[in-house]
Parts: C-alpha cells; sequence; structure tokens
C-alpha cells in the first residue's frame, strides 16, 4: 500500500483550519498544530471550529498543542499563523527539524515585519536557511469561509523554483482551489500584505455618511496604481500586480464587509478611534498592524505613497477620515 503524504499544518484557524480539511480529502495525513487549547480540543474531539458555521473536520486531521506531535515527518509544511508569530515558531521548527529532512513551505500568513522590514517567507528563509528555495507564499482573492463552504477560488502560488511549486500545487490543489503558479514571489507577497491597508481606506470612505461607492471605485483605482508602483519598485513585476496577488485580492478585501480590515476602516470613517473600532472588530486587524510597517518600507525605498500616507495620517495623527478623499484624487472642498 502507498504510504500516505504527510501533511503539517501550524495554525489551526480560519485558514489553517480549511487547508487542512483540503488536504485531508485528497488523501494526506493531516497533523496540524493550535496554540489555542481550547479551539484544539474542540476540532478533536467536536470536529467543528467556532469561527466556521458548518464546518465539520475530516477525521483524517489530528490537532496538537505540542509542536513537535505535528512535525513528526512532513513532506508539506503549511505556516497559517498571524505574521507576528512566524519569526518564533520558525526558530523552533528549525530546531525540530535540524537532523531531517526539509519539507516543502507554503506560507498564508501575509505582513511585513516590524523593524526588519521583511516579508513573511523572508523571515522563515532567514531562520530556516535551508528553506531558501522551498519556501512559497499562497495568496490571492480569498476567504477562508467560502473555501471552507466549498466556493471555487483561484489563487497564487508563488516560490522561487518553478520545481519545486509545481511539486507543492500538487499536494495543494483540489476541490474549489484552483491554483496559479508564478515564481515572482516577493511581487506576490506585497500584493497581499499591502491589500489590508487599501482595504482599510476604502472602508473608511465607505464609513463617510457623504461618500458611496462611485468615491471607493476612486479610491481603488488610486491604490491599485500605487500598490503597482510598489511591487515594481522592490523588484516585483507589473503582471502580478494586476493579477489575482495585487488587483484580484485588493478588489475582493477592499470591497466587502467580510473583511474585517475593510470594517475597521468603516468604523474609522463613522468617526471613531483606532482603539474604538478594533474593539468592535474583536479580531486581529493586519491592515492597522501592517500600515507602519509598509509606509517605513516604502520610506526606506524612495518610494512615494500619498494612499498609505492618508491613511496613516488619519490613524496615527487624528487627520479628519474625510481627508482620505484627497489622496483618492478629488478636490480638496473650499
Amino acid at each position: 500500500m502507498k504510504k500516505k503524504t504527510e501533511s503539517a499544518v501550524i495554525g489551526a484557524g480560519m485558514w489553517g483550519a480549511t487547508l487542512a480539511q483540503l488536504l485531508a480529502l485528497k488523501g494526506h495525513e493531516v497533523r496540524a498544530w493550535e496554540f489555542n487549547g481550547s479551539i484544539a480540543k474542540s476540532l478533536n474531539s467536536k470536529r467543528v471550529h467556532p469561527a466556521l458555521p458548518g464546518f465539520r473536520l475530516h477525521r483524517g486531521v489530528r490537532v496538537f498543542t505540542a509542536l513537535e506531535e505535528a512535525l513528526r515527518s512532513p513532506e508539506l509544511l503549511v505556516m497559517a499563523v498571524d505574521s507576528k508569530h512566524v519569526r518564533g515558531l520558525s526558530r523552533q521548527i528549525n530546531a525540530l527539524l535540524k537532523d531531517r529532512p526539509l519539507p516543502l513551505i507554503v506560507v498564508v500568513a501575509k505582513g511585513i515585519e516590524a523593524g526588519s522590514l521583511k516579508t513573511v517567507c523572508e523571515v522563515m528563509e532567514e531562520e530556516l536557511p535551508r528553506a531558501r528555495q522551498k519556501t512559497m507564499i499562497l495568496t490571492g482573492p480569498s476567504f477562508a469561509v467560502e473555501v471552507a463552504a466549498g466556493a471555487p477560488t483561484k489563487v497564487v502560488l508563488a516560490g522561487k523554483d518553478p520545481g519545486l511549486v509545481k511539486a507543492a500545487a500538487a499536494m495543494l490543489e483540489g476541490g474549489p482551489l484552483n491554483l496559479e503558479l508564478s515564481d515572482d514571489r516577493l511581487g506576490a507577497e506585497l500584493g497581499g500584505a499591502l491589500k489590508n491597508v487599501y482595504a482599510i481606506g476604502s472602508g473608511i470612505i465607505d464609513g463617510l455618511s457623504k461618500a458611496a461607492k462611485n468615491s471607493e471605485a476612486a479610491f481603488l483605482i488610486r491604490s491599485a496604481s500605487e500598490l503597482k508602483c510598489i511591487i515594481m519598485a522592490l523588484g516585483g513585476r507589473s503582471h502580478t500586480a494586476w493579477g489575482l496577488s495585487g488587483m484580484g485580492d485588493l478588489l475582493l478585501t477592499a470591497t466587502s464587509a467580510k473583511s474585517r480590515n475593510f470594517r475597521f476602516g468603516r468604523e474609522i470613517g463613522k468617526g471613531r478611534t483606532p482603539q474604538e473600532a478594533q474593539k468592535r472588530i474583536k479580531t486581529v486587524v493586519e491592515g492597522f498592524a501592517a500600515l507602519e510597517n509598509a509606509r517605513a518600507l516604502c520610506a526606506r525605498h524612495g518610494i512615494e505613497t500619498p494612499v498609505i500616507n492618508s491613511i496613516w495620517e488619519i490613524l496615527y495623527n487624528g487627520h479628519k477620515p474625510s481627508s482620505i478623499l484627497e489622496a483618492a484624487g478629488f478636490k480638496r472642498e473650499t
């Protein structure tokens, strides 16, 4: 009998649980790690997830709270934790796998690290030196809750080695998940990290009493153009900026109330402070954390970002939410 492919999923939040499910449905033996003991217990005993309505976890998935238990002998490792935890966990993974073959690594976390201003894949490579060719990003227009419900979804899998990207895609693709392969990992990562920032701006416009979808459309065009400039200035490609991991992800995240970043921005547009808005959203707002790092990264490379700067002024300097309209190209009212 052919041995089952063993996959490790680090983080059993919405994305982690969803991808663990898809891998199990493909016949993988899935060993997941989850820091939150109550979520791990619920998934193991009741096979349900508190954030995924109607979801039932496949019996082929086992969830552990000890990292070493999830890393027995994986051929594929999915990193599905919040970006701020990636460095610490990568360091632990490196120690646990130091005498063993390194699996293919697919990252779904998105962000730019404070201080180093590195992308998530770059952080992993720094802590896992053997992973330089094996680390990839899975990104694009996708809400985990929709993938879990079976909605057809097309995303990008990007890495430095086309052969290894193809091998990882063969392990991942199936069910609702369709993959477009790319070797522009940096461009794909930047699109995934920065779209959360622009989604806050779009939400701010949605929350303004005088603004509407007309205004949001103008803002999105300016945001997409700025995103393209950033990606290309840092070494990514124009095709990536206008594709699924750039424009596609931006359109989804910056126009839907399913996006916590959009909802957070909408609360700001209604006049609430960032602290008040965060309390209403309750879960982590990735774009708020990414905003300062994105601004610093662009400043380091001399990239002009009037849209990002406008969002930063509103959130950190107390500028009026309506000032976002100027970043969208609207003339200042006199």
